[in-house]
């Protein structure tokens, strides 16, 4: 079974290759506007043939037609490499990530030519440069989708959210859609401390051992929760603002529901 799920994404990973960089070439002869709008509609179609061949079944909860405007920072919880799959198969997003991938081999290559925005966290003099390059992919209408804590975790609690990535929605004036995923069942048993591994992939994990691993499961459940948007334009363009507005993404992503816009309405009264 893994070797034929392996043989079947490599064929479509390679069907997908080939034709990003015709498209690519199409929007640079033409020159077309909302380059990475367009190349996250095929990242889209991908990454829901990617997880239908991990027979991985999502239920939505929530109103998802909130993203479907563009030009939206998609925010969530994260637990592994798995939840690119899950949220890039429901909406077309341009991913972030961190710069290790860039190195890895064929995907290095594969993830750039999508569009994803590298982010260097070992080097804090750079995130000017990422808050340049998401402010540019928002204006071209495409979707972010960003993972503010940082680092994927094992479950048990979810990392404070890191508050520089938000300065480019913010100063863009963008909507944030928090979504929340949660991971039910794994060939049919609940997860728990047992098997979540064969999903969850954080700290130390290596890709490629863990995707081997990944590939020898049957069938996966998984819930995404769509949580009510957040407008940007309601928080002040600074520090403070931007610690605010983690803090709001923090709550809406667990699921503590918060009324931002009353809150802000009674701030200026």
């Amino acid at each position: 079974m893994r070797w034929a799920k392996l043989a079947a994404i490599l064929s479509i990973g390679a069907l997908f290759f080939g034709l990003i960089v015709l498209v690519h070439l199409w929007i640079t002869l033409l020159k077309l506007p909302n380059r990475w709008e367009i190349i996250s509609r095929l990242t889209n179609t991908f990454a829901f043939l990617l997880r239908t061949i991990l027979n991985i079944k999502v239920r939505l909860a929530g109103d998802a037609g909130q993203i479907e405007q563009g030009d939206t920072i998609i925010i969530s919880n994260h637990l592994s490499y798995v939840d690119g799959i899950v949220l890039g198969s429901i909406f077309p997003v341009v991913f972030v990530s961190k710069r290790e991938v860039k190195k890895w081999p064929v995907i290095g290559l594969w993830t750039a030519l999508c569009g994803t925005i590298f982010i260097n966290r070992q080097k804090k003099d750079q995130v000017r440069l990422l808050v340049v390059e998401m402010r540019k992919t928002l204006k071209e209408g495409a979707n972010i989708l960003l993972f503010p804590e940082g680092r994927a975790t094992n479950g048990e609690r979810m990392l404070p959210f890191q508050t520089a990535p938000l300065a480019a929605p913010l100063r863009n004036r963008s909507i944030i859609v928090p979504v929340n995923v949660v991971y039910k069942s794994i060939d049919d048993k609940p997860v728990s401390n047992r098997n979540r591994d064969l999903i969850y992939c954080y700290d130390e994990m290596d890709f490629v051992p863990h995707f081997w691993k990944l590939l020898s499961v049957r069938s996966i459940e998984a819930i995404v929760t769509v949580q009510p948007k957040i407008d940007c334009c309601r928080y002040e363009d600074n520090s403070a603002g931007r610690k605010k507005l983690a803090q709001d993404c923090y709550n809406r992503v667990l699921g503590r529901v918060i009324n931002v816009d009353r809150r802000q309405e009674d701030k200026r009264m």
